[in-house]
Order: structure tokens, then C-alpha cells, then sequence
């Protein structure tokens, strides 16, 4: 009986092996579909789905996976304003303008264009601070704004750039005059007046023009340079006859 097993059990092992070598490959037949690399379309969607999440990291993730594959010109240029619209909601406004600028050297002549320039232009204006610090971001968005203006004059986002144009303008005067107020109140008063004249001189449709002919006036007074401190004064007096600064700078005279 010992000896007949022998066969069987043999014989059983080999069953179990085929099996075995059955199931694996199997498996590894029915798994390839489950390892399938995405597609770019599919990475997009997905991006797409996790951005109306408002998931912002992980629709990041998914459009960078989106921009790996074959895409068409059209799913490109999907992928690249997606992935800098990301950055733009998660306030990451310098990689947002890298995206956006991106976009417009593969893409100058999309329909999307004008809204890609705009987007660049709020990114700077977002990067601006108060008066005291850098004026850089306000003159790339001053840089950026125009470029919409000029270059997209049929565009429905034409009136916001205008208005993007004037605040800008006036960000940067009030930079000029945080600089002129300063040497005023050192009494570095030649200094003063040369950033009031700047302002004056690039900055006339700021609001800040009334202003501004006063604390000349009022520098010049201070430099002896009557001349001069009459120049500012009659202008102020001629162009603005009911301000304020007019009944002041008479009070400063006497």
C-alpha cells in the first residue's frame, strides 16, 4: 500500500502546482488592467474634480501627472490653466505667475489668453504690500495690466484691466510720497521735493496731485526759494481754487 501512494502523491503535486501556476498567471493577466497608467485626459478630469473641491494640493498633484503624458495642444493648454488657476486659489501667487506666463509663450494665441494675462496682472497686484515696502510687485502688475490693455483691446476683462491700471498708479504714487514725507520730516527738504515733483510728474491722475503742490509749496518755503514756492502755490491756487490746502498754505505763508 506504502508503495502505491508513492504515484498518487505525486501525481497530486503536480496537480497542485499547475493550479497554482494557473492562478498566478491569472492574476497577473486580470491585474494589468488594474496597473494601468492613467491617461493625461484621465489625470485632468481628476485634477478637474479635485479642484471644484476646492483640494487644491492634490488637484496640483494630478495636473503635473496630466502634463507628463501625450496630450494635444488643446488638452495642453487645458492642463497648464488648470494648474496655474490652482496655485493662483491657493495663494501661491509666484507660482501662479510662472504658470500663467507659461501658458502664454506655448499659447499666445488661445481664446484664454486675455484671462491668463489678467490672472498675471492680480497675481502681482496680490504680491503688493503697503506703502512702505517694495514697489516691485506694483510695477510688474502696473507692466501686466497694460499688456492686457494694449494688447487684448476686444476683451471682456478691458475695463477691469483699466481699473487695475489706475489702483496700481496710485499704489505706486503712494510709495513715491511714503518716500517724500519721509525726508520732509528729516528736513531733507530738496529731496522731499524732488519725489513730490515725480509724483506730480508721473503720477498726475493718482488723486494726489492737490496734495502734492502743497507740500511743494511748502518744501520750497522751506528751502527759501520763493520762486518756486509761488510756482506750486499759484498752480494750486489756479487748478484747485476751493481746496483746502490753499486756506493752508496761506496760514503757512503768514
Amino acid at each position: 500500500m506504502i508503495f502505491r501512494t508513492v504515484p498518487s502523491l505525486f501525481r497530486m503535486c503536480v496537480a497542485a502546482g499547475a493550479i497554482l501556476a494557473a492562478a498566478v498567471i491569472g492574476g497577473c493577466a486580470g491585474g494589468s488592467g488594474a496597473v494601468r497608467e492613467k491617461t493625461s485626459q484621465e489625470w485632468y478630469d481628476q485634477g478637474t474634480l479635485l479642484a471644484g473641491k476646492e483640494k487644491y494640493d492634490e488637484a496640483l498633484e494630478a495636473f503635473k501627472e496630466a502634463a507628463k503624458g501625450y496630450r494635444g495642444a488643446d488638452l495642453d493648454a487645458d492642463i497648464q490653466i488648470s494648474l496655474a488657476d490652482a496655485y493662483f486659489n491657493k495663494e501661491e501667487y509666484p507660482a501662479a505667475v510662472e504658470a500663467y506666463t507659461e501658458f502664454l509663450r506655448l499659447h499666445q494665441h488661445n481664446a484664454r489668453a486675455d484671462y491668463v494675462q489678467f490672472r498675471i496682472a492680480i497675481s502681482w497686484q496680490k504680491l503688493m504690500r503697503s506703502a512702505d515696502r517694495s514697489p516691485e510687485p506694483a510695477r510688474k502688475a502696473l507692466t501686466a495690466f497694460e499688456a492686457l490693455v494694449r494688447g487684448y483691446p476686444r476683451s471682456a476683462l478691458l475695463e477691469q484691466g483699466r481699473e487695475g491700471v489706475v489702483a496700481v498708479r496710485r499704489r505706486l504714487a503712494e510709495h513715491e510720497l511714503y518716500v517724500a514725507d519721509f525726508y520732509r520730516r528729516t528736513e531733507k527738504y530738496r529731496a522731499a521735493a524732488g519725489r513730490y515733483e515725480l509724483v506730480l510728474r508721473d503720477y498726475a491722475d493718482s488723486g494726489y496731485a492737490e496734495r502734492v503742490l502743497f507740500d511743494l509749496a511748502g518744501c520750497y518755503l522751506k528751502l527759501r526759494d520763493q520762486e518756486k514756492a509761488n510756482q506750486f502755490y499759484d498752480q494750486l491756487r489756479r487748478e484747485y481754487p476751493q481746496s483746502r490746502f490753499v486756506r493752508d498754505l496761506e496760514k503757512s505763508k503768514g
